[in-house]
């Protein structure tokens, strides 16, 4: 890592000559995110709350530009039919869950992750287990006759190591976003080992999600991953299939923070019930996660439609059963009624229960 010890955080309308970019930063007073955005991006909705607008204004903005990025992999074609399989086979959907809606509102993001390297120098100890075979004779009767059967069971041996460690640690990823873990769950894993070098080509259009955790506090966590990188070098150099117990008491210097952004695409789509509803799509892999929306509204419109059919047959059947030579008829249409009124509870109940179910 090239990257130089972050200097204090600077309070900046404009990255240009720091990034090298010709972006400002608009943030969103109804959530408190701020992203770095060209102009066009002004009075658009918010990808994080998608509530607020995004309006320019000042915020913290680290000096260096990020180290990595992974590219984005969808193009139009593929979200198309990405969004086509999200909003497929939906019964009672509403008007507005639409692919083609939900690609014309389509939102290229990337979030960051922080990038720490440190040198590390300890001592640590741990339990290192070791496999190793042992063969034993089982006896079973079959086919009359007793048979000795040969078993061979894989067991581990535990020892306890201790030794010292002094290495350094490159590229150690940790969150820079309070909600961090809710977006991992939304997004699923990236590969990230297919990060490639930071280039202002490869951010296109895309809005840029500014880190709200600073390094400082995200130092506890990137001393926990340090530390299970350095338990499973320990395994390794130990030569062990397993280990448990890891512990190190170490000195970390010479740290150095920059950023990794991860692409997503965020879009959303009304719900008849007047909010709404974030679809959220991973640039790299193409999961998309989001609520599948029932409409009440058409769940109770298709209800009363059916109950006035069901109330008409059955008003025309109690006429007809008092006509003798159509009274099977009038029987037939009022069994007909009572079909279709029972069928009304479906509409006007199931897009409660699938709801909630989505929730």
């Amino acid at each position: 890592m090239e990257q130089q010890i972050i200097p204090p955080s600077h309070i900046t309308e404009t990255v240009e000559l720091t990034w090298g970019l010709e972006r400002i930063v608009g943030g969103c007073r109804a959530c408190g995110q701020a992203y770095l955005i060209s102009k066009s991006w002004i009075g658009q909705i918010c990808p994080h709350c998608i509530n607020g607008r995004l309006e320019e204004q000042p915020a913290v903005v680290r000096q260096e530009p990020p180290e990595l990025l992974i590219l984005f992999q969808l193009n139009k074609a593929r979200l198309q039919n990405i969004y086509t399989q999200f909003t497929r086979g939906l019964w009672l959907a509403p008007d507005d869950f639409n692919p083609n809606h939900l690609l014309q509102r389509a939102m290229p993001v990337f979030w960051p992750m922080w990038l720490v390297d440190s040198d590390v120098k300890g001592v640590w100890q741990a339990e290192m287990g070791f496999d190793y075979q042992v063969k034993s004779s089982v006896e079973a009767y079959q086919a009359g006759q007793w048979n000795t059967q040969q078993r061979i069971e894989t067991r581990i041996r535990w020892e306890t190591r201790i030794g010292t460690l002094e290495r350094h640690y490159d590229n150690i990823a940790v969150p820079a976003l309070e909600e961090h873990a809710k977006m991992s769950s939304l997004l699923g894993d990236y590969a990230l080992e297919q990060a490639k070098t930071y280039q202002i080509e490869d951010l296109g259009n895309a809005l840029i999600w500014l880190p709200d955790l600073s390094p400082e506090n995200s130092w506890e966590i990137a001393q926990k991953a340090i530390q299970q990188a350095a338990g499973n070098e320990c395994q390794k150099a130990a030569e062990a299939q397993h280990a448990r117990n890891f512990s190190i008491q170490a000195e970390y210097s010479n740290q150095r923070w920059s950023q990794m952004l991860l692409p997503m695409i965020v879009s959303y789509y009304h719900g008849d019930d007047g909010k709404v509803y974030p679809v959220w799509i991973n640039g790299q892999n193409g999961q998309i996660r989001g609520i599948r929306a029932a409409s009440q509204r058409k769940g109770w419109i298709w209800a009363g439609v059916s109950s006035g059919i069901a109330l008409a047959l059955f008003i025309a059947g109690l006429l007809l059963t008092a006509i003798p030579p159509i009274t099977v008829l009038g029987a037939i249409l009022i069994v007909l009624a009572f079909c279709i009124g029972v069928f009304a509870i479906i509409p006007a109940v199931w897009p409660w229960q699938w709801n909630r179910k989505q929730r």
